[in-house]
């Protein structure tokens, strides 16, 4: 005889996973899987199911492997935002909540000039209007490291600030937005310190790094250890036209320490979104529009395979650019300012490129002859 469970039980995400799995297994056998790719001469179609992903140390998961960027929200310069976009942004939140997101990421130098830590401001005022969803979403803001900001109370009042833009008392992952290692070194220390301390005063329930190297994760990875702070994430600038934390062994090194990586700029500031489209009319003006046409000419063969691909899929260039991130074991944070960009990314989950499509690609990025500007916090 079976034990019975009661419907209120503690269920872990292993748990969800397999049942998830046997519930997707049942639809195939009723013949209502969703579609996709084929497998064998009989034309056997299996449906592909996302296993949660836990945010490496803690005990944050994430259902599927996509995450929300906010930092046009609040950015005129590169992103051309504007006030009168606000109600489009909070449509684009509650596109991506039910569409399956939980994860969020911010900063608290989002926004430009007076606009300064809008981005936080924007966030917090989606977070109040569904209080009921909270406790599945999964928030984190960077803290930038200032030149002012040279000891662990400094970052620690810097996440207080934060949290009094968000409405809220504490936040999943407080991060590290730069090293100072390539600059003022010392300042490193007060950085990880103050994490420590947000994480000690029940600011946040686990912190994370961007822009840090394998060399700097390393080292952080063994300070956080000795303190018994998680560390969830690790951000880098991962894309087709950047593949720097691939090529350096940055992965392998999250891998090993148990740290999820976090893709920024997946499609390289929307480059890679475009790719393989003639219609000049979609690349933007200003500053990405400089961007675009710096790096795209040399890029060709790799626009024309994922071109390629994405047309064999039945995928848009971006959907097949975001799986790739996904592929190489990333979580990959998109930006975006309207549900139906929302939409097309949340496109790039529930299937994965073949071992050979990856290949292909990865053999048409090498021979890109410009890569994507990368960030200059980046260490070693």
């Amino acid at each position: 005889a079976m034990a019975s469970v009661s419907p209120c039980a503690e269920i872990s995400p292993r748990a969800r996973h397999r049942r998830r799995r046997g519930f997707a297994v049942l639809a195939f056998l009723a013949g209502g899987a969703p579609r996709s790719p084929s497998y064998g001469a009989a034309g056997l179609t299996l449906p592909y199911v996302e296993r949660p992903t836990r945010l490496g140390q803690s005990e944050l998961y994430s259902p599927i492997p996509l995450g929300l960027g906010t930092w046009s929200w609040g950015n005129k310069l590169l992103w051309g935002y504007d006030e009168s976009q606000d109600a489009s942004i909070a449509a684009t939140w509650r596109a991506a909540v039910d569409g399956g997101v939980v994860f969020f990421d911010t900063g608290d130098s989002y926004g430009t000039g007076r606009l300064e830590g809008r981005a936080e401001t924007l966030l917090g005022a989606c977070r109040a209007s569904s209080p009921k969803q909270n406790k599945r979403l999964i928030y984190g803001t960077k803290l930038a490291a200032y030149p002012w900001r040279l000891t662990p109370d400094a970052f620690v009042a810097a996440l207080r600030a934060s949290l009094e833009r968000f409405g809220t008392s504490k936040i999943e992952v407080a991060q590290a937005h730069w090293s100072a290692r390539n600059y003022f070194p010392p300042q490193d220390r007060a950085i990880l310190e103050g994490l420590a301390r947000c994480y000690e005063a029940g600011l946040c329930d686990a912190v994370g790094l961007s822009n840090f190297g394998p060399v700097a994760l390393r080292e952080a990875a063994a300070f956080f250890g000795d303190r018994g702070v998680p560390i969830a994430l690790c951000q880098v600038q991962f894309s087709l036209l950047s593949t720097q934390p691939e090529d350096t062994g940055l992965l392998d090194v999250c891998r090993e320490l148990g740290v999820t990586p976090v893709a920024y700029s997946p499609l390289a500031l929307g480059a890679l979104a475009v790719a393989g489209n003639d219609d000049h009319s979609q690349r933007p003006a200003g500053p990405r529009g400089f961007l675009f046409d710096q790096v795209l000419p040399g890029a060709t063969a790799l626009t024309g395979v994922i071109r390629d691909v994405a047309r064999e899929r039945g995928k848009t260039p971006a959907q097949v650019c975001l799986n790739w991130t996904i592929k190489k074991g990333c979580l990959p944070i998109v930006g975006a300012r309207t549900p139906a960009r929302v939409r097309e990314n949340l496109g790039a989950c529930g299937w994965r490129l073949s071992d050979a499509e990856v290949a292909a690609l990865d053999a048409a990025a090498k021979r890109v002859t410009k890569k994507a500007t990368q960030n200059i916090f980046m260490t070693e």
